[in-house]
């Protein structure tokens, strides 16, 4: 696992900082009001995508079987990535009236639609433990679009162009890298199945299981996505778009450990899932150290953020964010909460426990949507924060209290989970 952790780490660490620095860039060569718009996009579009997936990469990695294999996957990704595209049009056209705006949402979808065929491939190369062939991929998708972003705004200082230099970069590390691989991976023999798949309709069945299958995770993930998002469409309505521009930007300094934590968790998932079968104890103790690493490594964060918060918005966005340390610190605080619920929902999807991640997400959008509004509206961006915090520690007691839960049910105690936990999971 050392070595996939390494390369998950790498390559959605690379992955990370160029998204963060795409943005930096629109935000210094563009009017906040076109940064904003970006990040809108971003924010409508994500949820949506989020749910097409289905989170069908954790069904592949976790060894959920179909008659076609990776064809009966990739059909399914297909047919939701259009069906994702196609609602997010919908969408854009009733809420973003305006040419531009509408614009760069369709093109900020059509990349997301590459990046979603991506993923599936990525899903592949996890369950074979080959996640050097998914930092490849990760790695030429963000140095190509920071590139191509970088040579469009010289030449244009236009919000269009850029975005559509970012979805190219999604396309050609699609092209050039993902597909050719899986291609080469599913079929040693040279069968490109990625064609066949493409062309074969006598799965639809097989197709629609899996999707079903998949669906409550799925379910799961995009209300985890418009939860993260609803402070940015309360932002817009009460505080307009350049104080979203603003929320955007310190956000994504958090965005660089969320793909972290993810690679991590990616790399765990079929160690875990074997664990889950063979070993509870090992499995205790695998998720238990996460979880522990996790919340240590997240109190380090904390001190370092009132330390050097301050300084770190001045350097990277200039003195006009100093006054927004409190807004980092909080939003910090409620990604570290969420990194631990990451881990022990890992453990859920190891164990096959697909339904319950569902309501346990449910319950915490909802706590989000009730607690924005009112704190961003009296307490402004920093109160956008509180109500993230609010939904995160909500959704790691959840958690918490379902491992346990189904621990207790295949004979573990509770004192050896809560030992596991937080004496890192020392043992045999």
């Amino acid at each position: 696992m050392r070595r996939n952790t390494v390369w998950a780490f790498a390559g959605n660490s690379i992955y990370a900082g160029c998204q963060w620095v795409v943005f930096v860039m629109l935000v210094k060569a563009l009017e906040v009001e076109q940064a904003g718009a970006f990040a809108y996009a971003t924010a409508v579009t994500g949820p949506i995508f989020v749910l097409a997936n289905v989170r069908l990469r954790m069904l592949l990695a976790t060894g959920i079987e179909s008659p076609g294999g990776f064809s009966d996957y990739l059909n399914a990704r297909l047919f939701t990535t259009a069906a994702a595209i196609a609602m997010s049009l919908a969408i854009g056209a009733a809420v973003l009236p305006h040419g531009g705006s509408f614009s760069v949402l369709a093109i900020m979808a059509l990349g997301r639609g590459c990046d979603a065929v991506s993923d599936l491939c990525h899903g592949l190369f996890q369950r074979e433990m080959d996640m050097r062939s998914a930092a490849i991929g990760l790695t030429i998708n963000g140095l190509l679009s920071v590139a191509l972003v970088a040579v469009t705004l010289v030449v244009t200082s236009s919000l269009l162009p850029a975005t559509a230099a970012y979805a190219v970069g999604s396309l050609i590390a699609l092209c050039a890298w993902d597909l050719p691989r899986t291609a080469r991976l599913h079929d040693a023999a040279g069968t490109v199945a990625v064609a066949d798949a493409v062309r074969r309709g006598s799965r639809t069945r097989s197709t629609w299981r899996l999707i079903t299958t998949g669906l409550p995770l799925g379910l799961s993930s995009a209300i985890g996505n418009v939860q993260a998002n609803v402070p940015r469409y309360v932002i817009a309505a009460y505080l307009g778009p350049a104080m979203l521009a603003r929320f955007a930007a310190i956000s994504y300094i958090t965005l660089v450990g969320h793909l972290i934590v993810n690679a991590t968790s990616q790399a765990a998932l079929p160690m875990l899932a074997r664990d889950a079968q063979t070993s509870g104890s090992r499995y205790q103790s695998h998720l238990g150290s996460l979880v522990a690493g996790t919340l240590v490594v997240g109190a380090l964060l904390l001190i370092a953020v009132d330390v050097f918060g301050r300084p770190t918005l001045a350097f990277v966005y200039g003195n006009d964010y100093t006054d927004y340390t409190g807004v980092l610190f909080w939003l910090v605080a409620a990604t570290v909460v969420t990194f631990a619920s990451v881990f022990l929902g890992t453990g859920t999807a190891a164990r096959h426990r697909f339904g319950p991640p569902f309501l346990i997400s449910a319950t915490s959008l909802v706590l989000v949507l009730a607690t924005t509004a009112p704190l961003v509206k009296r307490y402004g961006l920093e109160g956008a924060a509180w109500a993230l915090v609010v939904g995160a520690i909500a959704e790691f007691s959840a958690y918490a209290a379902l491992t346990i839960r189904d621990l207790k049910a295949t004979a573990a105690t509770v004192p050896d989970v809560v030992v596991d936990a937080f004496a890192g999971g020392i043992r045999s």
